[in-house]
């Protein structure tokens, strides 16, 4: 199966350079506060230290892994912090969006995804939720169509058990099946479908139509 390649990575511009902004700030910010920590541990030093000596430099170098041991355990836990807060924006509504989309696919058309202020994928809340109002009114006009096609078979139904048969009537229940019967097919013409799914039953019943199958 080939592979798809990306060809453009901006896809979400405004989303994926804001988070770009803060990668590179917080990288930024970790190499300035390293360099400030070597240049106020050892450099200043080594500069007001008048008669340098390797034991004294030494002791200058071990002052500067200590510093830098300390700080970075710092600079690890805002960092660590910051990225829970961050990646929140983002964790938070992709969870509320998967939980939404298994509850519609069980059945329960009136979910509907809110995401809390300053969440993102905003428009992927929009577009989530115009479709959840759309399949909403799809299987709404699609229960109405089918009470009025049972409606329409009961009265046949009567009809045909009258004695006296009025063919006029019938006509006219049947013109209103078949007019139901093309309004609830337009009801679903909108969807693509990768290929026409089968009928259940369809198979069987071909197969017992077919000429020389003898029933056992």
């Amino acid at each position: 199966m080939a592979k798809h390649r990306r060809r453009t990575y901006l896809i979400k511009s405004g989303l994926q350079l804001r988070y770009m902004g803060i990668i590179v700030s917080t990288m930024l910010l970790v190499a300035f506060g390293v360099g400030w920590i070597i240049y106020y541990t050892s450099w200043n030093r080594i500069i007001s230290t008048p008669d340098l000596t390797i034991d004294r430099l030494a002791d200058i170098f071990d002052g500067v892994n200590r510093s830098l041991i300390q700080w970075v355990a710092v600079f690890g836990f805002v960092i660590a912090a910051l990225s829970v807060f961050v990646s929140h924006k983002i964790a938070g509504p992709v969870y509320r969006l998967e939980r939404s989309a298994k509850a519609i696919a069980s059945g329960d058309l009136t979910q509907s995804v809110k995401l809390r202020h300053g969440d993102e994928l905003a428009d992927l809340q929009d577009a989530f939720n115009t479709m959840s109002e759309s399949l909403r009114k799809m299987v709404s006009k699609d229960r109405e169509v089918i009470s009025r096609l049972i409606a329409a078979g009961n009265r046949l139904n009567e009809q045909l058990q009258k004695k006296k048969h009025d063919t006029e009537s019938i006509e006219v229940v049947a013109r209103d099946l078949y007019g139901i019967i093309e309004e609830l097919r337009q009801v679903t013409a909108g969807f693509k479908i990768d290929k026409d799914l089968p009928i259940e039953g369809a198979a069987d019943a071909g197969a017992d139509d077919t000429p020389g199958t003898e029933q056992a």
